[in-house]
């Protein structure tokens, strides 16, 4: 099976030279802190990467604009990235993000962030990111600022209202978290259904396919015109640890919700091994005995082509 025609990474980050500096010139970490980094290290393991550094290794924008060349990824969806409440700086700013943007713009689209807690204020931050920073969506990450409910209709009902105002899609994770020190139960896929149901003209992308509520995830997103859902990260260890795990979840996705509804992303710099799922990807196919006994159909190129590229476009040009 040939590449697909046009890649789309809609899930990806990069590390700033401010923060390296700062975590050098740091004598100690907090306990927190520590174990967050210990996480992200032993996720990086999981997938192959080879070095035992985090915030130091070759992660800059410059970096991942190499990887796009070298995979042939035609556009990226930068995220944005707080967690200042556990490593003490803002990992990557709204600001970043959009400078980011502005000096690639034909390769980038820019997800802003904001603080939910902060109220009326969150929501002119959220505003301001998309209409005078040039961001192109919104990212939730319930883990994020001290953790939140994603249903929660104090909090989070305005930004959702704002960004269906806006016409912007909101990217949420949900399934598994960034590490230990954070609570799953932010992260549960069917904290969604509400919002789909409230904010039908609001597109979700559910990420990370749900993971552990992987079915669950599937179904509701098989329901909501205006859901999708990514295997980014998930994709990325499965593949290079269990892949006959991840054809079966594949396979269960596209029975449930269809190729039209599945996003293909890295989560670089974290889960890095992007050559090996492009290549799992575009060669995946089904076995016949999976044919023959439980039915499943074969995986097209029109599949692979949708999840790795054009399903993106249809969201974000």
């Amino acid at each position: 099976m040939k590449r697909a025609p046009f890649i789309v990474d809609t899930h990806a980050h990069f590390a700033v030279q401010a923060n390296k500096e700062y975590e050098r010139g740091r004598e100690r970490h907090d306990e927190r802190s520590e174990a967050a980094f210990k996480d992200l290290k032993n996720l990086k393991r999981l997938v192959g990467a080879d070095r035992d550094e985090f915030v130091e290794e070759a992660n800059s924008l410059e970096d991942y604009m190499a990887v796009m060349n070298d995979n042939d990824i035609s556009v990226s969806w930068v995220h944005q990235l707080s967690f200042q409440d556990v490593y003490g700086y803002e990992v990557l700013s709204n600001e970043a993000v959009a400078d980011a943007v502005r000096r690639n713009p034909h390769k980038l689209r820019g997800f802003a962030s904001v603080n939910p807690h902060r109220g009326k204020e969150a929501v002119r931050e959220l505003e301001h990111a998309i209409k005078d920073l040039g961001l192109h969506g919104f990212k939730l990450n319930p883990n994020d600022y001290g953790g939140f409910w994603l249903d929660d209709r104090e909090l989070l009902y305005p930004l959702y209202e704002k960004c269906s105002e806006l016409g912007i899609p909101v990217s949420v994770h949900t399934g598994i978290t960034p590490g230990s020190i954070f609570r799953m139960k932010h992260n549960n896929p069917l904290l969604l259904d509400d919002v789909a149901v409230d904010f039908p003209q609001l597109t979700l992308i559910v990420e990370h396919m749900g993971h552990p509520w992987n079915d669950l995830c599937y179904y509701m997103v098989g329901r909501h015109d205006n859901m999708y859902v990514t295997v980014t990260a998930v994709a990325n260890i499965l593949v290079h640890n269990r892949p006959q795990v991840f054809r079966m979840e594949l396979c269960k996705m596209l029975g449930q919700c269809g190729s039209h509804k599945i996003l293909w992303g890295s989560d670089w710099t974290v889960t890095p091994n992007i050559p090996e799922v492009l290549a799992y990807l575009t060669k995946v196919s089904v076995p016949f005995p999976m044919k023959k006994m439980m039915g499943m159909p074969d995986i097209t190129q029109e599949d692979i082509a949708n999840i790795l590229g054009l399903n993106a476009l249809r969201i974000l040009k």
